[in-house]
């Protein structure tokens, strides 16, 4: 999973987190704590085994909105059936 984001110098960044880490980042959250992303909308294209899904989304943290960007999906379809291969994102201030 990479995410394209800009640092606090307006430098952008593209940083890497294996599934493994993103899902202790996930459970790290306290439960007292909430957090929700919402998909806004989304496009899927697809050319005979591949497809990308495109969904623009916000993500908000305690009920302030954090970040907003783009997930971008990349999925091979094998046996019948879709799997994703790749995760990128984009983050960005969106007040």
């Amino acid at each position: 999973m990479q995410s394209i984001s800009k640092t606090t110098s307006q430098d952008v960044t593209l940083s890497l987190t294996n599934f493994k880490a993103f899902v202790g980042q996930i459970k790290s959250i306290p439960e007292t704590d909430s957090f929700k992303e919402v998909l806004l909308s989304f496009e899927v294209k697809i050319d005979g085994n591949m497809a990308n899904v495109w969904t623009p989304y916000e993500f908000w943290y305690n009920d302030k909105k954090r970040h907003c960007g783009v997930n971008s999906f990349q999925l091979i379809k094998e046996n019948r059936q879709w799997k994703i291969f790749y995760i990128v994102d984009t983050r960005r201030s969106c007040n």
